[in-house]
């Protein structure tokens, strides 16, 4: 296997498998027999990749960082305790992924609780049960329960109302925004802050997917502002939360680390660095973690282009099958034996098992010769896949492996 181990190194490049690995890292899986003739799907997951984006991120930003990773970017128990291990914590989008942050063995301290319909339930249990767990509030209503629950840190989430140049879908900094309290209501955002002695921070999470990285900065810069200000009157607010929302690069070339993005930020908002910041990197962190092996089954040959049905589509990935933006993977062809395959290339659709019309994981692509048994692999699966797995059919969920 060619991903090297950087743990003695200053920083990493950014790791990521190379088709090499693919062939390599499915051999030994065959001969460990975690491939065998039962197998119809296997998720395959790299710590190794996690830790070197975890440290790429450690060491980017300043000592201290609560690098708190989306968990709805990869909600496996065994990926969650990998980041705990590496000194990372977790930010849960719903009360059950704060109860899945506990079951990692996450400090309270190092929980990022950012549901947008929090209940008063939810709010008292980490208040009583998991005291210095970090909310981050997403309305005035949300503050008013959260006044006097004084075992909990408090912060504001804050729509800055600008264009990003994200997917629609991935868009939450609109003026329509389910999410965050707007910028324009700065007054009274400010005054609640002062009104609450546990609000001691201030969130921003722009979107998912952010193409314009230079407005990005001039958010992030205009709640530090707000922060200032604060400063100003007497109270000085102890995190910023940054959010996520940077793309990882899912086509060949290298992945463009986060150096550029934090030296601009921190030129842009030199006062960032006064605050304990915090992050909530999702797919950045965990997209190349992973791939996907799936046994061909049949070949349609009564069409063209050809239809290779395998084990896995829409239930895995919802997102690639049925957004209007979906993320793009590329996909190799193994034999049987591993073996990856090349050779004359003809164009396949890759169909998945569900019993509707739209179920393709991919369409018209230019592969070698597929036959049956042999498997489509499918890379930088690790983000926004097994964490969104869909019920429709009944299916299995698909067998996961940590490959070490």
């Amino acid at each position: 296997m060619s991903v090297t181990n950087f743990a003695n190194t200053l920083i990493a490049p950014l790791s990521r498998y190379s088709e090499a690995d693919y062939q390599s890292i499915t051999r030994n899986l065959l001969l460990s027999e975690k491939i065998n003739s039962e197998t119809k799907s296997i998720y395959v997951y790299c710590p190794e990749i996690l830790k070197n984006r975890l440290d790429h991120i450690k060491y980017v930003f300043p000592e201290g960082t609560l690098h708190a990773v989306a968990i709805k970017s990869n909600s496996h128990l065994e990926v969650l305790r990998e980041i705990v291990r590496n000194n990372c914590g977790l930010e849960a989008a719903s009360f059950e992924e704060v109860l899945l942050a506990k079951q990692a063995g996450c400090p309270n301290e190092k929980i990022v609780f950012d549901s947008p319909v929090k209940t008063v339930q939810e709010i008292e249990e980490c208040n009583v049960q998991f005291p210095g767990t970090i909310i981050n509030a997403n309305c005035f209503q949300e503050l008013d329960r959260l006044k006097g629950k004084n075992n909990i840190k408090v912060g504001i989430r804050i729509n800055p109302l600008l264009d990003l140049d994200n997917p629609g879908m991935y868009d939450v900094s609109g003026n329509h925004s389910k999410f965050g309290i707007p910028i324009t209501q700065k007054e009274k955002i400010i005054r609640y802050v002062l009104e609450m002695d546990n609000c001691i921070g201030l969130h921003i999470h722009a979107g998912s997917e952010i193409g314009d990285q230079k407005n990005h900065i001039i958010a992030i810069a205009s709640i530090v502002e707000i922060a200032e200000e604060i400063k100003s009157m007497g109270k000085k607010l102890d995190f910023i939360d940054i959010g996520g929302g940077i793309s990882s690069r899912m086509t060949a070339g290298e992945q463009i680390g986060l150096e550029d993005f934090f030296s601009q930020l921190i030129l842009q908002a030199p006062q960032l660095e006064q605050y304990h910041i915090i992050t909530e990197y999702g797919r950045f962190v965990q997209a190349h973690s992973a791939f996907v092996l799936s046994k061909v089954e049949y070949i349609l040959e009564h069409c063209n282009p050809h239809i290779a049905l395998i084990h896995v589509g829409a239930d895995l990935f919802p997102r690639e099958i049925y957004s209007s933006h979906p993320p793009h993977h590329d996909i190799f062809v193994l034999d049987q034996n591993g073996e990856l395959k090349s050779g004359e290339q003809r164009r396949y659709d890759i169909g998945g098992p569900l019993c509707f019309s739209g179920d393709f994981v991919d369409k018209n692509v230019l592969l070698p010769e597929i036959n049956p048994n042999d498997f489509i692999c499918i890379a930088d699966t690790g983000a926004n896949t097994l964490s969104m797995w869909s019920r429709h059919c009944g299916r299995e969920e698909v067998e996961v492996v940590m490959y070490r």
